[in-house]
């Protein structure tokens, strides 16, 4: 019975390793498109758009406004998972890992972000495109 304790145990702690891992890549990964996303339409509207003839600009300010929204989501999820972690481990702490939700709010509030942010660049992306479309010949 003991083996099958460290068995899982070890397996566990690897889950949670690899859990970190795709977190901060997942981070990252939306910080750098989105960022590369922002560079790339400014480089189209300098270069390959006509400024004299712009259409639907709505769809540019709205793509922007998303890859902003999309960073600043990835931001603050940084700050409500470190608290969430502070809540955890004050939770281990006090026992109460068990029968509360590990992190609490701030751990919810974290998934949710992470969301957002995702769904935020693709939108965005998808604002891009039409734009793209609705000025190119």
């Amino acid at each position: 019975m003991n083996e099958f304790k460290n068995g899982i145990s070890t397996y566990r702690e690897t889950l949670l390793g690899i859990q970190e891992k795709m977190q901060a890549s997942y981070d990252k990964a939306v910080i750098a498109l989105s960022g590369g996303a922002l560079g790339l339409s400014f480089t189209f509207l300098k270069e390959v758009a006509n400024r004299e003839s712009l259409h639907a600009t709505r769809w540019l300010l709205a793509s922007w406004a998303l890859w902003g929204l999309s960073v600043s989501c990835i931001l603050f999820s940084f700050l409500s998972s470190a608290t969430a972690m502070q809540k955890a481990i004050k939770q281990t702490d006090e026992k109460t890992i068990y029968i509360e939700a590990a992190g609490g709010l701030f751990n919810r509030i974290t998934k949710c972000l992470n969301i957002a942010a995702g769904l935020m660049f693709f939108a965005g992306l998808i604002c891009l495109v039409v734009f793209v479309w609705r000025n190119t010949p």
